[in-house]
């Protein structure tokens, strides 16, 4: 339906003075002509036309987003849409016959609620450049709320309609959106501005809170990746180098308190020559080094690990964590009897100075003060019989450490290696009999390696034996006490056996009065350097060649690697390494194959996951030509999960 000019002034309260004012506008360019007074026509309205002076008046074109591009504007907006369509909803409900929209910082439409015969879709542009005088438009231009009604719209084509808009404000008070009320054919309601007021507010309210969320979620991610490392020194840096915080240890070398630090160009502690952005995207090298300025000092640092955190609004920040040269080759070259700089007697092949290995030992030196069975859990190669001898070595025991691989003896012959036998107790025995490992053990420690390899009948004679504290030769009839302190271990999930009837129960609580997890080196890759450079060291002693280093580059891809072997394959490549070393330096060429090919898989975690999920929905995407329904369908989830999704991965 048109409607007239003339139909519109004829309508009660419409102020007849207002269309002469736009008509001598739109022609000649001049306002309050005819006798006509300023309060006639509010300022906001008169510096809207004047912005306009270069839009057509009467024509009715209208710019609408191609459907990618729009596709991609309502990804972008996602959290915005999903926070303030409900809050429409409401507005719309109470507002009688109108249309509310909600808009993005350009004025294109994102989501439309109607309760009326008319609407604006999604992707049309409100801006006054396309539109002229409009309550979205002029809203985003003067950053406040505004109403407009009949011809202060600068487009002919708009002079029926009244609205209102209330410009939306993320957390930093940056206009990210707007809510507009619109009647096409009507007045609104008295009320419209503030109920846009109090919609736009719940939003707002609801965006803060979300941020507040975010940032959790960031420094939670950020203590992860610091927590192994407090005794280094850390700096974390925002996108464009500046320093955001630092730890006691790096505030201690520079000799700087920490409200004099942030807030400082990274590249003020930097050389000459040095640029944070290259530092921040250079591959990472765990040897890598740099100098720091610290005064007129320049000092050597050393990087141990580098990580980069990607919050979900977008905003990139780095940890470094490093040591000066001096001290961290002090420490790599001390020959350790503890990883705590405490006196001790645990083994000086625990080698580690990541937190999560820290903690291990600070375990180890509790359960060696009591005398409780203890059950050590790990995968194959993280040095399980290496603590249980440190957690003998620290108890004081007096007896003898006596290792059994128990998925390594056949079954029949289990039994006599754990309790021994007598003289003829069967056909080949010993002459003389043969003593078994618990009564070698006694006063002292028994480790049972791989436990869950145990056959089931031998499971009934040890849980006795734990019973009991007593053995019995086989063949013999007299049981002999031992004092035997029992430290199992085992690669399995020990209570998955015992649910699928392979362990027994009994036993298992029995071995597991004390449990012990060891981290995979995976999780502790900062220590790998200094585990590489003990290897080396090692080996060269024991195969009498002179003393090597290895080269960052081979460094790197040591750290890169996985090790599903773990520490034991670490060190069986480095042996390898030294055997078929011609100099002085490891250098990368000389590591197996499959080290220098190795691409790390994606991980189901952190930022991997982001970048496997990536993958997966620009596929899908591309696939689907763009579109989202399709696409949502196709990978099993909602279209606002989907829209959340692309956000979130940028």
């Amino acid at each position: 339906m048109h409607i007239t000019t003339r139909q519109i002034n004829n309508r009660p309260g419409v102020d007849r003075s207002i269309d002469t004012i736009w008509n001598d506008y739109v022609k000649n360019g001049v306002i309050f002509e005819k006798g006509l007074q300023p309060e006639h026509i509010k300022p906001i309205i008169v510096n809207s036309w004047k912005r306009c002076r270069n839009v057509d008046p009467v024509s009715y074109e209208r710019f609408i987003l191609p459907e990618k591009s729009l596709q991609t504007r309502l990804a972008i907006n996602q959290k915005l849409i999903s926070i303030a369509v409900p809050i429409m909803k409401d507005i719309c409900s109470m507002s009688g016959k109108n249309c509310i929209l909600l808009c993005d910082s350009e004025g294109y439409v994102l989501e439309t609620i109607s309760r009326c015969d008319y609407t604006i879709p999604p992707g049309v542009r409100l801006s006054e450049e396309h539109l002229g005088t409009n309550a979205v438009g002029t809203a985003l231009i003067e950053g406040g709320p505004v109403e407009i009604h009949g011809f202060e719209h600068y487009k002919s084509v708009l002079h029926s309609f009244s609205c209102a808009a209330v410009p939306i404000h993320n957390p930093d008070g940056k206009i990210i959106g707007v809510i507009d009320l619109t009647n096409p054919f009507g007045q609104l309601p008295t009320s419209a501005l503030n109920i846009l007021k109090l919609g736009v507010q719940v939003i707002e309210h609801q965006l803060r809170w979300e941020k507040e969320r975010d940032q959790k979620v960031e420094a939670e991610a950020v203590l992860k990746v610091i927590k192994g490392f407090m005794e280094h020194c850390i700096l974390i840096i925002d996108n464009w180098g500046k320093i955001i915080d630092a730890n006691q240890t790096f505030l201690n070398l520079i000799c700087k308190q920490k409200d004099k630090l942030i807030g400082m160009d990274f590249l003020e502690l930097l050389n000459e020559g040095e640029s944070y952005l290259k530092f921040k995207h250079d591959e990472f090298t765990p040897q890598k080094q740099f100098d720091l300025k610290v005064g007129t000092t320049r000092l050597p640092c050393r990087l141990v690990t580098k990580e980069l955190i990607t919050t979900s609004s977008g905003s990139d920040k780095t940890i470094l964590i490093f040591n000066p040269v001096n001290k961290s080759d002090n420490t790599r070259h001390i020959v350790r009897k503890s990883i705590s700089r405490e006196k001790t007697n645990i083994s000086d092949e625990i080698i580690g100075e990541t937190r999560i290995w820290l903690d291990v030992i600070k375990k180890v030196k509790k359960i060696a003060e009591v005398p409780s069975n203890v059950l050590i859990e790990g995968e194959s190669g993280t040095g399980k019989e290496l603590i249980a001898k440190a957690i003998h070595l620290e108890s004081g025991r007096t007896g003898h450490f006596v290792p059994i691989n128990c998925g390594a003896i056949p079954k029949e012959l289990i039994e006599s290696e754990l309790f021994g036998y007598e003289d003829g107790a069967f056909t080949g025995a010993k002459k003389g009999g043969k003593i078994g490992k618990f009564e070698l053990a006694d006063e002292g420690t028994l480790f049972l390696d791989e436990i869950g390899e145990m056959p089931m009948e031998m499971q009934v004679r040890l849980l006795r034996v734990l019973q009991d504290r007593t053995i019995t030769r086989v063949g013999g009839t007299k049981p002999k006490p031992v004092n035997v302190r029992i430290v199992a271990a085992t690669n399995r999930n020990l209570w998955e056996e015992v649910w699928k009837g392979n362990f027994r129960e009994d036993l298992y609580y029995r071995l597991n009065v004390i449990r012990i997890t060891l981290p995979p080196l995976r999780e502790r890759k900062g220590d790998i350097p200094l585990l590489a450079e003990y290897f080396v060291q090692k080996f060269c002693q024991q195969l009498q060649k002179p003393a090597m280093v290895i080269d960052e580059e081979a460094m790197n891809l040591l750290y890169k690697y996985d090790w599903p072997g773990n520490v034991r394959e670490l060190s069986n490549v480095l042996e390898n390494a030294v055997v078929f070393c011609e100099g002085k330096v490891i250098k990368a060429d000389i590591l197996p194959p499959h080290i220098l090919k190795y691409v790390p898989k994606p991980s189901i975690t952190n930022k991997r996951l982001k970048d496997y999920e990536k993958d997966v929905i620009l596929k899908a995407l591309e696939l689907n030509n763009g579109n989202i329904s399709k696409t949502a369908k196709e990978l099993g989830i909602a279209r606002n999960t989907l829209y959340r999704k692309i956000k979130t991965i940028g």
